[in-house]
This record gives structure tokens, sequence and C-alpha cells, in this order.
């Protein structure tokens, strides 16, 4: 793929393959929103239905996601060359792209839900109603008790159960693996934002809140009141970072997600990546650091086979979760910095012609492209608006994601052919020094 078919890809993908987008959005969309829905009608006034049915809405948005990746894959040659998954390998969509979604993706998503969740239970509560400009959750609003914990723990055990048996499980219980995964990381979620744990839902104002980081603040300050340039670089400086990385890791995230979608996360030689960035200083620690590892390896090797085997799955069950996540890293960098960078900022392009789904931040107002089509309907009375901008935002809404899809799925098939093509490289180079 050249420079400029790469440039060009995600508006070809996205002019190819627009209705199957559209029509996986939408049955997200339809299933969000009936799953909200029915939740405000079971559970308005019942926890327990509530915390049950509503991680059914996030389940319905990441299925579309994941539906609507799928559905472009024949258009990438890089992507469409990767083995398919088979189904017994859903596994991978259960204990990392759910919980991968939730912890780091689905704040704004979650917010978003609970907030929808209050506007439709208002007909169902006597008494009771919202702003139609609220962005932010009340904590009493979320519905939190005792039978959370109970529900969460249930969860759990019976994950837990299904794991120890998903090789022999039947096909017809991994939809209920998936809503078991979805459930506890929902409702830990919700507990952590209706007690104010911020170390999940926000773990930037979770930092601000420690005292060294407090006193740290108190003590720049006392002493750059003095020093007007040094107040001002320093602004300048912690501006330009939370620009740089508030900007880039959504869209990075958002890579790695779709790394783990199409399986193209390989197993990395992180020795052989440590030598290439660091250099001959580098490789010569490795070299040393040689005979303490194999001590280690064999150290290993005598402890009782049983022990190894059930230390290795419990390591394997919750640290190796995460395992593609770092894995597909290293498939991203192959893409190059100036690709990269062309990534983030069709992304943040995206992002400003509608912010819904990007996950930088609930938005109650329109898009620049909502804006725009209003614009070319021109002048009108109320009662068109009224009947036409819901009808106007789901079209801003379908065609953003759509091109979000394909602009992701596209990236990534560049940073995959190169990865391909460096892996080739160093096999041929490997080959051409073995036949000296």
């Amino acid at each position: 793929m050249s420079a400029v078919r790469y440039v060009l890809a995600p508006l070809t993908l996205f002019v190819r393959y627009f209705p199957q987008l559209v029509a996986c959005y939408l049955v997200g969309y339809l299933g969000r929103q009936g799953a909200i829905e029915w939740a405000a009608w079971a559970g308005y006034d019942n926890d327990l239905w509530a915390s049950l049915i509503m991680p059914l809405a996030g389940m319905a948005r990441l299925g579309s996601y994941v539906a609507m990746f799928l559905v472009i894959r024949p258009g990438i040659p890089a992507l469409a060359g990767l083995p398919p998954r088979s189904a017994r390998q859903i596994d991978i969509f259960a204990t990392v792209i759910v919980p991968f979604f939730a912890i780091y993706l689905a704040w704004q998503m979650f917010r978003e839900d609970w907030l929808e969740f209050e506007y439709r239970a208002v007909p169902y509560r006597v008494g009771k109603a919202l702003t139609s400009t609220a962005t932010e959750i009340d904590p009493e609003m979320l519905p939190v008790g005792t039978m959370t914990f109970v529900i969460v723990g249930i969860a759990l055990l019976s994950r837990f159960v299904l794991g120890r048996f998903k090789d022999r499980m039947p096909t017809w219980l991994l939809p209920l693996q998936v809503y078991l995964d979805a459930l506890w990381v929902f409702l830990v979620l919700t507990f952590s934002a209706s007690k104010g744990v911020t170390v999940l839902i926000n773990p930037s104002a979770w930092l601000a809140e420690r005292r060294i980081v407090v006193w740290f603040n108190e003590t720049r300050e006392s002493v750059f009141s003095h020093l007007q340039l040094l107040e001002s670089l320093w602004k300048a400086v912690v501006w330009a970072i939370t620009t740089v990385f508030g900007g880039a890791a959504v869209p990075l995230i958002w890579l790695a997600v779709a790394c783990i979608v199409y399986g193209a996360t390989t197993k990395p030689d992180w020795h052989a990546e440590a030598r290439r960035l660091g250099g001959e200083r580098v490789g010569r620690w490795i070299d040393r650091s040689a005979p303490r590892r194999t001590r280690l390896h064999t150290g290993w090797q005598r402890i009782p086979g049983k022990v190894r085997t059930e230390v290795r799955d419990q390591l394997t069950g919750q640290i190796g979760k995460f395992k593609p996540i770092t894995d597909s890293a290293h498939v991203i960098v192959a893409g190059g910095p100036l690709a990269i960078a062309l990534y983030v900022l069709g992304y943040l392009g995206l992002a400003w012609l509608d912010m819904s789904g990007s996950f930088y931040r609930a938005q109650i107002g329109s898009g620049y492209l909502l804006r725009g089509m209003s614009w070319l309907f021109g002048p009108n009375d109320i009662t068109f608006w009224f009947g036409t901008w819901d009808g106007l935002g789901l079209i801003s809404h379908a065609v953003i994601e759509s091109l979000r899809v394909c602009l992701i799925a596209a990236t990534l098939g560049w940073c995959v052919q190169r990865w391909n093509a460096k892996a080739a490289n160093a096999t041929a180079e490997a080959a051409a020094v073995s036949n000296r």
C-alpha cells in the first residue's frame, strides 16, 4: 500500500462498505436503546433489574464495533491475510476486549448510558425530573447496594467455573461468558462512581489528590510566584504534554483494540527490540544478565510441576489477559511516526465533526457535521427541527462512526504491512548470514 493509497484508504473503505457499516451501527444503536429502555421500565424502582440489564447496553455497542471491524476486513489485504479466529477464541473477546473497553474507554460510554437510563426512567417515576443538559452523574442516582456485591460475587464465581471448563463448554454458553465479564466490570465501575472512587473512573483526578502531588503543586506555585517566566514556561509544557497525550491516547487504544479483534498481535522478541532501540549498551546489559536469567529458570524448573502449572495458569488467567494489548504495541510501532501522527490527526478531525463514540467526553450539543447539515436545510420553524433533529443526529453519528472504524482499520493494515515487511527482511538477513 503506497502512501497515497494509505491516506485515501479510509474513504475507499467507507464508500465500498457503507451499507454494511451503517447496518452494523444501527443494530448496535437499536440494541443499546432497547436495553436502556428495558432497564428503565424494569429497574426504575428496582436496583437489581437495573444492574442486570444495563450491561447489555454496553455489550450492544461494543458488539457493533466488532462487527464493523470484521465487515471491512476483506477490503484490507494485510488484515484479510491474517488467520481467522475460531468460535472458541471468543474467550479473547470476553477476557480482554470487554475489560479493556470498560477500564480505559467506556467511562464516557458508561456515563452516557446511565444518563440515558435516567432520562428514560423519568416517565416511570413520580415527582422526579432531570435537566436536559446534564453531563455528569450524581452518585446518588446509581443503583448500588448490598445486592451489587452479591451480583459481582456470583458473576466472578460463575466466570471462574466457566473458565475452568472452557475447552469442553458448549458453544451456546459462550455469550453467557461474555455477559458475565461485562456484568462484573460494569457493576464495579458503577460502585466506584457511586462511592466517589476516582482511581478507576478518573485516574488523573485521583492522582492529583495524592499528598505528594498536592505538596509538589503547592511548593511549585510558591516558588514560581516570584518567577513569572518559569510559571509561564511550566504552564506551556504542561499544556503541550496534556494535549499530546490526551489527544493521542484514545486513538492509540483504539488501534490496540482493533489489533486484538483482527488477531494481529504477535509474540514479540523484546530482547531484540531492546537491542535495536537501545544500541550496544543495552545489548551488553542483556548479555551480562543472561547467566542470572538462566539460574532463575533453573530454580523455577526445580519447583514441582503441579505447582508450576497452577501458578502459570493463575498468572495467565489474570495478567495474561492483557498480554495481547502489550503485544499489539509491537505491531503499531512498526507503522512509523508519520503514519501514526496522520492517524491521530484524522481521528481528532472526526471527533471535531461528531464527538459521539470518540470516548473523549460526553457531549449533549451537536458536532460540526450536524451543524453543517442544519445549515444546508436553512432557516425553519421549531416544529420542523423537532421532527428532523434526532434523525439528522443519527445520520451524523452513523457516518462518523463508520469513517472512524475505517480509519482505524486502514491504519492498522498499514502497520501490519510494515510489520510483515520488517519480519521478512529480518528473516532474509538471517538466512543470508547462515549461508555465508
